[in-house]
């Protein structure tokens, strides 16, 4: 009881101090309700501007993937056409302005494939080790890697080349045709590299179904020869011949196989299947003078100097300017001498010494001239890629922000504004890189002429001994009356 009491006598007396506890609580309830509310209401608001602003960031996000995409599309299309150069030109200005474009890895790609084919092969080889550092994990890593073997194969770095080849073979084991290019570089190298057992095992991977089975077939059969499997290649060989021409291109893999088996029917001294292979080369290949001397030889093999000279007259007549004309003109001397005809053999001799009656031996300046071409191509493909940046710097003339603030709608549609800027300019670039392609043409030109007169004979000393013995001849003809 005297609990109880003493309980019930503390509530009142702290009544007034319990109600006044409840206000207070009851107070602070209402205010943090109401602060709640203030910050939903402001929270809401503020959400609505925030969505607002990420919807708007979207869109132009959407807007500048669509532009993009348009532009890499178009790229596609010039890359396909062979365009490669206008090509690289729209990629460049698309990797320079959105850096952030979610297919950065397709146009890395073309970009370094139409560097490929516009023969910047230094160039190229970087962006493809771009393209596979940066995206290790893209659909286009296997197509990549192919590009890059077939660039160190170009570049004859062959040992770099097969080592791409083996990542190839982990990383996309079951695209075939992808494989069937990859097997054949592959194959090449290894035939340039000496490897030849192992060339023959790569290449039988190539199906007959595949674009690189006539190619393929060929470096086989010389892999073989090369081993002095000799009549193992020539069936390698018959079968090449032996393929419907379906092509331009198996024609050419079908002569090139004719050519060569004739050739080694010649050192077999089978004169008369090899002159019947030779014979049958196509006019437009690029050999074509190579099979009609080869030719003539396997006349003058047989005795046959009526068609030693209708063929090699033939050479002389298609061919004014040949490297093969002066060895043309020796065996038209010799068959003139054989038929009876010394004034006409004496001609075809005196022929071949006024080719080289202003000619100087140069075997000094040849070799300085083919250790030049090498750094004189370095020097084009450098400003080649030169060229590239400065004409893709013009069609970027108008500024624009990098941070993708704005759309480039001007790289489609305000294109037309730049005529007048930069008309002068681009022509004048233009007619630079036409001569740096001329300078290209001549280098090749000039270094088969280095290579081809390292391999010749000089055949003025062969003709002056021919024409000496065509006029011994003619004067023993002469003196008896004949």
């Amino acid at each position: 009881m005297k609990s109880g009491f003493s309980y019930m006598q503390f509530l009142k007396s702290n009544n007034i101090l319990i109600i006044f506890v409840i206000t207070l609580l009851s107070g602070i309830c209402l205010l943090t309700v109401s602060v709640k509310a203030a910050n939903l209401s402001y929270l809401s608001g503020n959400s609505n501007q925030i969505e607002f602003q990420t919807k708007k960031e979207d869109e132009k996000y959407r807007e500048i993937e669509r532009v993009c995409n348009q532009i890499l599309r178009g790229s596609i299309e010039l890359y396909k056409e062979g365009s490669y150069w206008s090509c690289a030109r729209e990629l460049i200005i698309l990797m320079d302005y959105y850096p952030e474009y979610e297919k950065l890895d397709e146009v890395v790609f073309y970009l370094a494939q139409c560097l490929f084919e516009e023969d910047l092969l230094t160039s190229a080889v970087r962006m493809y080790k771009y393209l596979l550092n940066k995206f290790p994990q893209s659909s286009c890593v296997p197509a990549t890697l192919l590009g890059l073997e077939k660039t160190y194969y170009q570049q004859n770095d062959y040992k770099l080349a097969l080592s791409v080849y083996f990542t190839l073979l982990k990383k996309a084991p079951y695209e075939k045709e992808l494989l069937a290019a990859a097997h054949y570089y592959a194959g090449q190298s290894h035939f340039h590299l000496k490897n030849y057992d192992m060339a023959i095992n790569v290449l039988k991977k190539i199906d007959n179904h595949s674009d690189y089975y006539d190619c393929a077939l060929y470096t086989t059969a010389l892999s073989n020869l090369k081993k002095s499997n000799v009549t193992i290649a020539i069936d390698y060989f018959r079968k090449i011949i032996s393929l419907p021409v379906i092509s331009g291109e198996r024609r050419n893999i079908i002569d090139n196989a004719r050519l060569t088996l004739g050739y080694i029917y010649y050192e077999l001294k089978a004169y008369e299947p090899a002159k019947r292979l030779l014979l049958d080369i196509s006019e437009k290949h690029e050999h074509y003078q190579d099979a009609l001397l080869a030719a003539g030889w396997s006349f003058l093999k047989m005795d046959d100097h009526q068609n030693v000279i209708k063929y090699l007259k033939n050479l002389i007549k298609l061919f004014p300017e040949s490297p093969n004309a002066e060895e043309a003109h020796f065996l038209l001397g010799q068959s003139y001498i054989a038929l009876g005809e010394y004034d006409n053999a004496i001609e075809s001799y005196q022929t071949i010494v006024e080719f080289y009656k202003d000619k100087v031996h140069l075997p000094n300046i040849l070799k300085k001239v083919s250790n030049s071409l090498d750094q004189e191509e370095d020097r084009v493909e450098r400003l080649k890629v030169k060229v590239l940046i400065e004409e893709t710097r013009l069609l970027d003339a108008i500024s624009i922000n990098g941070n993708g603030e704005e759309i480039p709608k001007h790289l489609v549609e305000e294109k037309k504004k730049l005529k007048e800027f930069r008309e002068n300019l681009i022509n004048n670039l233009l007619a630079e890189r036409d001569n740096l392609l001329l300078m290209q043409e001549n280098i090749y030109r000039l270094k088969q002429l280095t290579e081809r007169s390292e391999r010749r004979k000089d055949w003025r000393g062969y003709a002056e001994y021919g024409i000496s013995r065509a006029l011994f001849l003619k004067n023993m003809k002469i003196s008896r009356g004949n």
